[in-house]
């Protein structure tokens, strides 16, 4: 793992009122009867080792780091928005519905990625809203049960590997837009890890 980066000081995190960022290439009234397909990348030992560093250095939670990654790869793929997500964290009981900013431009930082993150899981109600479109599945084990979110990061560990599978709706999504962001996403997740300082 990259020596994380070490701010001299740290400014408070002011959120910005991005405008609503559609995820979906086709809106719900375009589709027709969902089909879900699912995409996964190789699993890697480097991304475990990552976040299993980043977790104990920066004193946050797996899933508040996959979070922030989700936001930055988001922005990266679909542009610069906020959009709602329904986050299942590491042990089952942990749901939240959060506002996720999504952005790859200042002055949203891997810092201001990772606070931000922070700052909506420990702000949700801890119950699903049944608004969101995307959902974020932190699992110990592989989960197979078919959820109703047009895309779905479903992450999970075997034998020291991260494994992440998206499962996505492909009347909504584009095929090759979900390839993008799966491109992204570990690129995102080694730049929250290697760069952001400790939320407040």
């Amino acid at each position: 793992m990259v020596a994380p980066y070490m701010a001299d000081e740290v400014r408070p995190f002011v959120t910005p009122v991005p405008a609503p960022l559609q995820v979906a290439d086709h809106t719900a009234e375009e589709a027709i009867a969902p089909r879900f397909e699912i995409l996964s990348t190789p699993p890697t030992s480097e991304l475990a080792g990552e976040l299993d560093g980043a977790t104990e250095w920066l004193g946050v939670r797996v899933e508040e780091i996959l979070l922030a990654a989700l936001g930055r790869a988001l922005g990266r793929t679909r542009g610069e928005g906020v959009v709602t997500v329904d986050v299942t964290g590491e042990h089952r009981w942990l749901f939240h519905t959060v506002s996720l900013i999504c952005s790859d431009a200042p002055p949203m930082g891997p810092t201001e990625m990772l606070q931000g993150a922070h700052t909506a899981l420990s702000a949700a109600p801890g119950r699903p809203t049944g608004q969101a479109e995307v959902s974020l599945n932190v699992a110990a084990e592989q989960d197979g049960a078919d959820g109703g979110h047009p895309l779905e990061l479903r992450v999970h560990r075997t034998g020291g590997l991260l494994h992440l599978d998206w499962r996505y709706d492909a009347t909504r999504f584009d095929d090759y837009s979900v390839e993008e962001l799966a491109e992204q996403f570990p690129l995102a997740v080694i730049e929250i890890t290697s760069d952001a300082a400790a939320p407040l």
